[in-house]
């Protein structure tokens, strides 16, 4: 029986002057290619490999053993496993990089990104030997790092190479793959947030980068089925739908193609996490959850009638600058510093707010329909998560139902994006609408 490949070099060719990823090798017995195929994308003067305790028995030993026999110099740096995603990570990572001449990252998420920051920082070509297909940042020009305990992303270069084996990718931990779908189930929200900042806010919109989501979408077909068995044609294709995901990202020269509302949600769990010992889950696994939340939000919006908005009275209850930033003192605490200049930068005077809701109420049957036409209906979603025995409320994924709280009504003061949580925040509806789905669609679990 032949080995299972996944070609995705015919969807790459439209966008390689706009992009810098070169290769993106999908296919069982994929390691046994990797020094051919780095070859041709990476200077050969010396390789440096990064991985952690966990990932560097998966492939670290074999990708050595491959680069000394053909007469590559290689150096590595193996963190502890499971590492904070942090700038001190990438701290630490360059302090081992002089003489290097690239850098190849094996592991999945945070080693990914800790990877691509120190590449960027040092102007160091990149590639990355995948592990799981967890997540969409394989492929995306931004790193998702904690920044003073705030989850923050900031540009950085996109590796030039990805190699995934799906023999090695179809053996990670289940809930890495259950991840994976759920990262990539996000995408018709985040795609609506992004439409909704680009009427509301005038943020840039991609038609380009908008096509690679549909390319990432059609991908899937009936993945969830048949992850839980590790098919190797479903966790290749999965693999694939994250990759384009993240090109999309890397395309658009923002992460708000895939990165919405439900994002700030798994944002604001892994937070508090980090600040505070709270339990969380994989970033993938607590998207999941979260876009069933904001998928539910927009079902209600889609009914709302605009007749209802009071924006003499969202006005006259919108606080000052000042006023709310001493309300993020109190919910944020020792975090409340980080997380205001992210707050400050999308915050609305009461003019600006005016205007919005004006513009808003006016085109209401214009702007609503066009940016809910990407969405999926929560059963749907819920559906698809299910097949693939993915979590669907947030006591799965270990937030209890006050954190669940405050993750929906608080996280959209953690990022500079404008997203469906901003807007029901304005029209003094989050709280009443987050009590009312959470009830319904009984995302608190048992």
């Amino acid at each position: 029986m032949p080995l299972f490949e996944l070609n995705l070099q015919a969807t790459l060719a439209p966008y390689k002057s706009k992009i810098p990823t070169r290769c993106m090798l999908v296919s069982q017995a994929a390691l046994q290619k990797t020094t051919t195929t780095l070859r041709e994308h990476l200077p050969q003067d010396r390789w440096f490999l990064v991985a952690d305790q966990n990932t560097w028995p998966l492939a670290g030993p074999i990708l050595q053993a491959q680069f000394e026999a053909a007469g590559i110099d290689c150096g590595k740096h193996i963190f502890e496993a499971g590492p904070t995603p942090s700038f001190a990570k990438v701290d630490e990572l360059q302090t081992q990089l002089q003489g290097a001449s690239a850098l190849i990252a094996i592991g999945a998420g945070t080693i990914n990104d800790i990877a691509k920051m120190a590449a960027h920082r040092t102007a160091m070509p990149y590639a990355v030997i995948a592990t799981a297909p967890s997540m969409n940042g394989y492929t995306s020009a931004v790193a998702a790092l904690l920044e003073e305990g705030v989850k923050t992303t900031s540009p950085c270069t996109a590796p030039i190479a990805i190699i995934a084996d799906i023999d090695l990718l179809a053996q990670a931990p289940y809930r890495m793959l259950a991840a994976g779908l759920g990262d990539l189930l996000s995408k018709p929200v985040s795609q609506a947030d992004w439409l909704l900042a680009h009427h509301l806010t005038g943020e840039t919109y991609s038609q380009q980068a908008a096509e690679l989501i549909e390319a990432s979408a059609a991908l899937l077909g009936d993945v969830p089925a048949h992850l839980p068995a590790r098919n190797p044609n479903a966790v290749g294709h999965l693999m694939g739908s994250l990759l384009l995901s993240g090109l999309a990202m890397t395309l658009a020269g923002t992460s708000a193609p895939s990165s919405g509302g439900e994002h700030l949600i798994s944002h604001y769990l892994d937070m508090t996490h980090y600040a505070f010992g709270d339990a969380n889950d994989l970033h993938g696994c607590q998207v999941g959850v979260a876009t069933l939340t904001t998928a539910a939000l927009y079902e209600k919006l889609s009914t709302f009638d605009p007749a209802a908005i009071d924006i003499e009275a969202c006005t006259a209850a919108h606080n000052t600058w000042e006023a709310h930033s001493a309300v993020l003192e109190q919910r944020f605490t020792t975090l409340a510093s980080a997380v205001k200049p992210h707050a400050k930068e999308k915050y609305p005077t009461t003019s600006q707010l005016r205007q919005r809701l004006n513009f808003l109420k006016d085109n209401w049957r214009e702007v609503i329909p066009h940016i809910t036409a990407p969405l999926h209906t929560t059963a749907q979603i819920r559906a698809q998560l299910e097949a693939a025995q993915a979590p669907t409320t947030f006591a799965a994924v270990g937030a209890t139902a006050p954190r669940a709280r405050r993750a929906i009504t608080h996280s959209k003061d953690i990022r500079a994006r404008y997203t469906i949580l901003h807007l029901l925040a304005e029209l003094g509806l989050l709280e009443e609408w987050s009590e009312d789905i959470l009830r319904v669609q009984k995302l608190l679990g048992a």
